[in-house]
């Protein structure tokens, strides 16, 4: 197992992101290379994103200069060939005596003539800079791209825009020689991420594509302004958000599905052509939020931190059934301080925040706090250290005050106290209530979700006597807090790679994600199995059907995660990675 962990670590450290068929990241450059068309129609389409305050310079240089032109073209050889001149979305500007494109995403075309199949050779040039300073230049990258195209969605006849301000939203939406697809995302949303490497990599989405003027915006910090664009122009926060413009005529399309859902497919490709739209913020989107709190609530109760206060809440009602108080209404006031606790975090994010709860979500510094929450939590789990209530909330965790007033404040010192396994399921439910952009959203998500926990312990309540039937705290548990912890690690990782994209690290990304879930479900799978134990665990005489089942299904995605770090495409999980291209299906 050491040795497994130590090569996994290996991995993610020493080799380098793992390239697509059609697209690598370099020198502060993400490419994503496509042909479009077929024969004597064909065009290779090569987006730049740079990351931020960096620029490329332009299709030509002087002769004799420091910069690189940012260039593509054929290899030399290929049977492919060249029928129109080089050309690009945007303008230049001069920059000291040299032609470069404005900061952010910068579209080429080269029209060819391509093979009916097969590979295109593709070779890429350019230098990515700021104000100050160069990176080292890229030069004739070679880049195998299918001549029958459909690799990447971002190929559009009336050409594919990222604009930096509403102002040129607005601009670009006036200009557009056809319809419009205004396409509301950002690397922190999980849905856009997903419908960008799956959906918007069909054919024949990628066909519909090519009748319309593409326009990329990003609503994620620092776009401040580009949110509340969306905001007031289009009365919504919901990402993905796709608006389809033409002639004064809006449709617009919010649900996310997959590519196998044929179904849905072709209406999303029938809403590019001038078909009606989809929002899946009301319908479709409320029942999958109500089910998304409700599991979230339940799958609370069986964690480990959740469990230990069932003592306590049989202790407090014990006392008082024993002083002669009525329990059902101390029940439904324990089962409201619950609800309080969780309710009073939506409050209290959705009144802060307000109309900004998409920006939030999607801002580095956020999904920092996030990311090192969950590694502290995680750590707590583990047996790291540990971390305890005040002296006062534990007293009265313990039933030390009677009394409405008593039960009340127990059920908010139970929510409290449950924080450490609670987290990543309140966090998931506002999560999904931000995507929503509305602002009760969060209210009653918490109201559900907590309600959904705070039921059973009513009942609990109310029969003291169920403490005997249930089973006893011991091994098992620990068992569940290492499993819980461990999890929770990795989670930490999802977060923090949206930093490392925001801030340019360049540590965080697909490869060394992959490579710590996959050792975190290795050891969990030999944890399971008993082939190591932590200090308070039973030691492991029999593997009995359970752990058995448990250890296969923790190796079985070990194996699958180690597939994807070896170029496999692994659909849904590619979403977590905005600052990697996905390898080819």
């Amino acid at each position: 197992m050491r040795m497994i962990l130590g090569l996994l670590v290996f991995w993610s450290l020493v080799l380098p992101a793992a390239e697509s068929p059609a697209g690598f990241t370099k020198q502060g450059v993400r490419v994503a290379v496509s042909i479009q068309g077929s024969g004597d129609q064909a065009r290779v389409v090569a987006v730049f994103t740079p990351e931020a305050k960096h620029h490329v310079y332009g299709l030509e240089l002087p002769a004799d200069t420091p910069g690189v032109p940012t260039r593509i073209e054929l290899a030399p050889g290929d049977t492919a060939t060249v029928r129109g001149p080089l050309t690009a979305d945007k303008a230049t500007h001069e920059l000291n005596g040299l032609a470069v494109f404005p900061e952010g995403i910068v579209t080429l075309t080269l029209p060819i003539t391509a093979p009916a199949a097969g590979t295109v050779p593709v070779l890429v040039s350019y230098l990515a800079c700021t104000a100050d300073s160069c990176r080292i230049p890229v030069l004739r990258q070679r880049v195998e791209v299918q001549a029958s195209g459909a690799t990447s969605a971002t190929g559009a006849k009336g050409g594919v825009f990222s604009p930096a301000t509403r102002a040129e939203a607005e601009a670009l939406i006036a200009a557009a020689p056809g319809p419009v697809l205004v396409d509301f995302t950002g690397p922190s949303c999980v849905n856009c991420q997903l419908m960008a490497k799956t959906v918007f990599r069909e054919p024949a989405v990628i066909q519909a594509l090519d009748a319309l003027t593409l326009i990329l915006v990003n609503t994620d910090p620092p776009h401040d302004d580009l949110a509340q664009w969306q905001q007031e122009r289009f009365r919504s926060q919901n990402r993905p958000l796709y608006i389809r413009l033409d002639k004064g005529e809006e449709t617009r399309w919010t649900a996310v599905f997959s590519p196998s859902e044929t179904g849905r497919l072709q209406e999303f490709i029938a809403f590019l052509g001038g078909g009606p739209g989809r929002d899946a913020g009301t319908g479709e989107g409320l029942g999958q939020f109500i089910v998304l709190a409700l599991l979230g609530g339940l799958v609370t109760l069986l964690m480990p931190c959740t469990y230990p206060m069932i003592p306590f809440t049989v202790t407090f009602f014990s006392k008082q059934a024993a002083a002669g108080h009525r329990l059902l209404p101390l029940a439904l006031a324990y089962g409201a301080g619950i609800m309080g606790c969780f309710v009073g975090l939506g409050v209290l994010i959705t009144g802060v925040f307000g109309a900004n709860l998409a920006t939030l979500a999607g801002h580095p510094v956020t999904n920092l706090l996030i990311g090192l929450l969950f590694v502290v939590l995680g750590l707590g789990l583990i047996g790291a250290f540990f971390l305890r209530l005040p002296a006062g909330l534990a007293g009265l965790a313990g039933g030390g005050r009677g009394g409405y007033f008593g039960a009340l404040v127990m059920g908010l010192t139970f929510a409290i106290t449950a924080f450490t396994c609670t987290a990543p399921f309140a966090g998931s439910v506002l999560a999904a209530a931000v995507a929503t952009g509305t602002w009760g959203a969060a209210v009653a998500g918490m109201a559900i979700y907590s309600g959904s926990i705070a039921v059973p312990f009513v009942f609990l309540a109310l029969s003291p006597g169920l403490l005997k039937k249930l089973p006893r705290a011991g091994a098992w548990m620990n068992e569940f807090k290492i499993i819980g912890g461990l999890v929770e690690l990795a989670a930490a990782a999802k977060f923090l790679a949206i930093c490392d994209l925001a801030w340019g690290w360049g540590v965080i990304g697909r490869t060394s994600v992959l490579a710590l879930w996959a050792a975190t479900a290795l050891i969990l799978a030999g944890y399971i199995a008993g082939r190591w134990r932590m200090a308070g665990d039973d030691v492991v005489e029999a593997l009995g059907p359970g752990r058995l089942l448990g250890s296969l299904v923790f190796l079985t995605l070990g194996l699958w995660l180690i597939a994807g770090l070896a170029g496999a495409n692994l659909g849904l999980v590619e979403a977590f990675f905005p600052g990697d291209l996905a390898p080819g299906r």
